[in-house]
């Protein structure tokens, strides 16, 4: 099977670029709950805007990247990537309540983005 490279680097760093985008967005959320509540932040559009410009590269760039191996023989791991970028998705919607569990949510979405690192790199296809 011969990939075409130039394709595949793009989806990469367009895959790259959107988990820089969900991190970066779901630091500004953190920042956010940390600093009030949701009223409270002229930013929440913006910051809004980028977690979701984010998930959509993240997804799209994913799904371009599947298509380079051919033949997918994993469903439970692309199901297991999916559910990790739903988690993802909400994971604003955890961070405004006591303040002092958001060291925990921080933490957990680091832990989060390790495991679909781990999953990145030992792909069973």
């Amino acid at each position: 099977m011969e990939v075409d490279l130039g394709t595949y680097y793009i989806f990469k760093i367009v895959h790259l670029a959107g988990i820089f985008f969900v991190f970066s967005a779901l630091g500004g959320h953190m920042f956010r709950a940390a600093i009030g509540s949701k009223d409270d932040n002229p930013l929440p559009q913006f910051i809004g805007l980028f977690h979701k410009v984010g998930l959509a590269l993240v997804l799209l760039a994913g799904i371009g990247l599947l298509t380079h191996f051919g033949e997918i023989d994993a469903f439970g791991w692309i199901i297991g990537k999916f559910f990790i970028l739903m988690l993802l998705a909400i994971w604003p919607l955890y961070l405004y309540g006591p303040k002092e569990r958001l060291p925990w949510l921080g933490g957990a979405a680091i832990v989060l983005g390790l495991v679909a690192a781990f999953f990145a790199l030992y792909k069973p296809f």
